[in-house]
C-alpha cells in the first residue's frame, strides 16, 4: 500500500504537488481561522458587558378597553314653542334658572282667538334664554326658550358591531372631558339597543350620569373608555419589552447579572402594557431597553 503512495506521488508534476499543497494550507488556514472566531466570539458573550434598563413585573388589573366619543345630552330637553300666532304679553321666568314643572312660562295674547294662552314648563329643569321679548310678535310653533332637565345626563353612543360579544353583559366605563380637566365618572352601560344599523355597521347605547352640581352641560365632547374585559392580579410588562419571532413572544428575564430570553404567552394589551399570562412570576425583573444587543445569555449591567 505505502509503495503505491510513492508510486503515485512520483508520478505527479511539481505543478500538481505545488496546487494540492496550496489546497492543504488554504484548507488549514481556514480551519484554523473559523476555530479562533468561535473561540474569540464565546470569550467576548462570556466578558462583554450590556448596558440595558429594567424594571420589575407590574401585578395589576389588566384592562381590554374601547375608546368612543359622545356628545353629552340632558336626559330630558324640549324647545318650548308657541300654541298661536300673537304678541308676547308676559314672561314669568328668570333666563338660565331652575324651573319646575307646571310653572308658566309666558302668556301670549292670542291674534287667533280672543283672549290670551299661558305657557307651562312640561318638566322641571334650566330653562335657558328667552328668544323674544316682551311685545313682540310670534308665529304659531315658532321657539320661544328651550328646558333641560340637568339632573342626569345621558351619553350616546355607536358601537361596532365587531364588540357585540362583549356587549351582553354589563360592562364598566370611565368618561372624561378635555373641557373639565379633573372631571372624571365611573358607571356601566346599562342601555345598548337590541339591533345593528345595518348602514353604518354600529349598535346604539347610551349611558345616564348623575349631574346635581349642573357641572356639565348639553354639547360637551366626552371621551367613554369602556371596558370590555379585566383580569385582576394579572402579571404587566412595559409593552417595549416584548420580541415577536416567529408569532411567538419573547422577553429578558434579569437572572442575578445574565438576560434570560424566556418565552412568554401574553394576553390584554392596554396602556403600553402588556398582560403575561405564562412564563413569568410576579418576583421577576424583565428588560425594556437595549434588549436590541442582546442574545440569551449576554451579561448586562442595569442602569438606573
Amino acid at each position: 500500500m505505502l509503495n503505491r503512495v510513492i508510486n503515485y506521488l512520483k508520478s505527479l508534476s511539481l505543478f500538481h504537488i505545488f496546487v494540492s499543497l496550496f489546497i492543504i494550507g488554504l484548507l488549514y488556514g481556514a480551519t484554523s481561522l473559523y476555530m479562533k472566531y468561535v473561540y474569540f466570539s464565546k470569550f467576548m458573550n462570556q466578558t462583554r458587558v450590556t448596558s440595558v434598563k429594567a424594571s420589575p413585573v407590574n401585578v395589576d388589573v389588566a384592562q381590554y378597553s374601547y375608546r368612543a366619543l359622545s356628545i353629552i345630552e340632558s336626559n330630558e330637553s324640549v324647545d318650548i314653542t308657541s300654541k298661536v300666532n300673537g304678541v308676547i304679553d308676559q314672561i314669568y321666568f328668570k333666563e338660565s334658572s331652575y324651573i319646575e314643572k307646571g310653572q308658566i312660562l309666558y302668556s301670549i295674547i292670542s291674534s287667533d282667538k280672543i283672549g290670551s294662552t299661558q305657557i307651562q314648563a312640561p318638566f322641571s329643569g334650566i330653562i335657558g334664554l328667552s328668544q323674544k321679548k316682551f311685545s313682540e310678535n310670534v308665529k304659531k310653533g315658532e321657539i320661544l326658550t328651550s328646558l333641560d332637565d340637568y339632573s342626569i345626563m345621558k351619553l350616546p353612543m355607536d358601537l361596532p358591531e365587531r364588540l357585540l360579544p362583549y356587549l351582553n353583559k354589563k360592562l364598566s366605563f370611565l368618561v372624561t372631558t378635555d373641557s373639565i380637566p379633573d372631571f372624571k365618572h365611573n358607571g356601566e352601560l346599562k342601555f345598548v339597543d337590541t339591533r345593528i344599523n345595518t348602514q353604518t355597521r354600529t349598535i346604539e347605547a347610551y349611558a345616564l350620569i348623575d349631574n346635581d352640581t349642573r357641572l356639565l352641560k348639553p354639547g360637551l365632547l366626552m371621551k367613554v373608555d369602556i371596558f370590555l374585559e379585566e383580569n385582576n392580579n394579572a402579571i404587566l410588562v412595559p409593552e417595549q419589552s416584548l420580541l415577536s419571532i416567529d408569532e411567538k413572544h419573547y422577553v429578558y428575564k434579569v437572572v442575578e447579572d445574565l438576560a434570560k430570553l424566556t418565552e412568554v404567552k401574553i394576553g390584554i394589551k392596554s396602556n403600553s402594557a402588556v398582560e403575561i399570562k405564562s412564563g413569568l412570576s410576579t418576583d421577576d425583573v424583565v428588560i425594556y431597553m437595549g434588549q436590541e444587543k442582546l442574545k440569551d445569555g449576554s451579561k448586562i449591567k442595569i442602569l438606573n
